[in-house]
């Protein structure tokens, strides 16, 4: 058999709706990309994500990716708060998704039993997020709700480890997924909490993994491959920045924005809970101090009312700076957001159209709505970086955007704003660790910098632009329209 060159890395790229399979060059250059769309379906009442097409599908992608390429090594990163159930090597239950609804009942029980919201947010960096979002809740519901199936289960897979299981049998457990708001790692002593000692998670995991060892290996059409550990998909897309050493912060910009950054303290307050900031748990077992709002939901929810009035998509639409320091004068236009009820860093905010900025023309209703996305993004890094200035680097879909990175560059006008020229950074990270387990080495052995361009900034008053967001900040924190 001939392959096109001398190997590849194999990495699923595994988002809530788009799934992608990356394939990878010996020295990290993407070769191949492709992806599908897969959304959730409901079983017996019950929201779960379509976990049987989503195998089926992983499953054909590499056997076709092997007849074309010497996969090497197979890598997956995926979101969190997603597990498998299993019971003597299957599954044992649907894989349910964290968009289901908990019993009221259910969830005052369990922090009846376990804690306070605030007492747990100190200990474990998790927020007290709705539906299932919180995966040990999670899994104290499904005792709650299953107790006789959850009594066979042996063991508990995070998703990244059960997809990467179902390619190649092998187990793993891994601490990006085991700390992703999950309320089961205690990130005081970086250990199991005593909610997973409770539920008894740790006796149902497998040994834990640096995501960056191989797991074992597998055959692949007569080749053995590499079985990675797999990574929850926010540590992958920081990891190739995390590796440089600089002071910089991560924006992760898509439906959800996620602002992530390395070198803050681990020190949760009680005003974090209501502002939707949130402790991941890095590749070498540190926290991560990040906020998030959901900023493309926001996006596109406007330019669909953008498109109905004028007839015209904005996407795309240049920056006018005229438009932005119009806005900025007046003061009268803002679009509040909310619509996602508790998330984010407004959290009193009714979502709605202020001022009569979407009567006047598309460019200017939508500099209005990328104005309230740049602040909104704003207010996210100001809570994590806590007046230091690191160097603000923007991945995703708001990377493209230039009225984005142009208004938040000069929101953010004592910090350099980049952006990614890259555009698969998730992919990425999970490559560099794969080619570690493949290779042996550990991540800052890699060489895989991503090429970076500096925002510039924009001739904007500033004090008028400080004047918009103070009023932005009153009119979303339940002052007067």
């Amino acid at each position: 058999m001939r392959w096109i060159m001398e190997y590849a890395i194999a990495v699923f790229d595994i988002g809530k709706t788009n799934k992608k399979l990356l394939l990878f060059s010996e020295d990290l250059n993407p070769i191949h990309v492709e992806s599908i769309r897969i959304g959730e379906v409901r079983k017996d009442n019950i929201l779960c994500d379509d976990i049987e097409r989503l195998e089926d599908w992983l499953r054909e992608r590499l056997r076709n990716a092997s007849r074309k390429y010497r996969i090497k090594g197979v890598n997956v990163s995926t979101y969190g708060a997603t597990l498998a159930y299993m019971s003597r090597g299957s599954r044992a239950f649907p894989v349910i998704s964290y968009n289901q609804d908990i019993e009221p009942e259910i969830r005052q029980e369990f922090y009846e039993r376990f804690g306070s919201p605030l007492e747990l947010y100190r200990i474990t960096g998790t927020p007290p997020y709705g539906r299932l979002i919180v995966a040990g809740l999670q899994i104290y519901w499904f005792r709650r709700r299953f107790p006789e199936i959850f009594k066979n289960v042996d063991r508990i897979l995070f998703l990244p480890q059960y997809l990467l299981y179902s390619l190649s049998g092998l187990e793993a457990s891994e601490v990006t997924s085991i700390g992703c708001h999950t309320y089961l790692y205690d990130l005081r002593n970086m250990d199991w909490s005593v909610i997973a000692r409770d539920l008894e998670v740790d006796r149902r995991s497998p040994d834990l993994v640096n995501v960056w060892d191989e797991v074992g290996t597998f055959d692949l059409d007569g080749s053995r491959v590499v079985a990675a550990s797999g990574i929850h998909d926010s540590n992958a897309s920081i990891l190739p920045f995390a590796l440089e050493g600089g002071d910089v912060l991560v924006a992760s910009t898509g439906t959800w924005c996620v602002f992530m950054y390395p070198r803050a303290e681990f020190d949760p307050k009680p005003s974090d809970l209501d502002k939707d900031v949130v402790y991941y748990v890095n590749p070498y077992r540190k926290p991560v101090r990040s906020s998030r709002f959901a900023g493309g939901y926001e996006h596109d929810h406007y330019v669909r009312l953008i498109e109905r009035r004028f007839g015209v998509d904005p996407r795309g639409m240049g920056f006018d700076p005229g438009i932005l320091n119009e806005i900025i004068s007046r003061r009268r236009d803002f679009v509040a957001p909310g619509l996602i009820e508790k998330t984010g860093q407004f959290q009193k905010s009714k979502p709605r159209i202020i001022g009569d900025g979407f009567e006047k023309s598309a460019s200017y209703a939508y500099h209005v709505l990328i104005l309230s996305l740049a602040i909104q993004s704003y207010i996210a890094i100001d809570l994590i970086s806590e007046g230091r200035r690191p160097d603000i680097i923007v991945l995703g879909g708001f990377a493209n955007n230039e009225p984005y990175l142009l208004t938040l560059s000069a929101l953010l006008h004592k910090n350099n704003v980049f952006k990614s020229m890259f555009p698969e950074m998730t992919g990425l990270g999970t490559a560099i660790c794969c080619k570690c387990a493949i290779e042996g080495v550990k991540p800052e052995d890699v060489k895989a910098k991503p090429p970076l361009r500096k925002v510039p900034k924009p001739e904007i008053d500033l004090d008028k632009l400080e004047k918009y967001v103070n009023a932005f900040v009153e009119v979303c924190s339940g002052g007067s329209d």
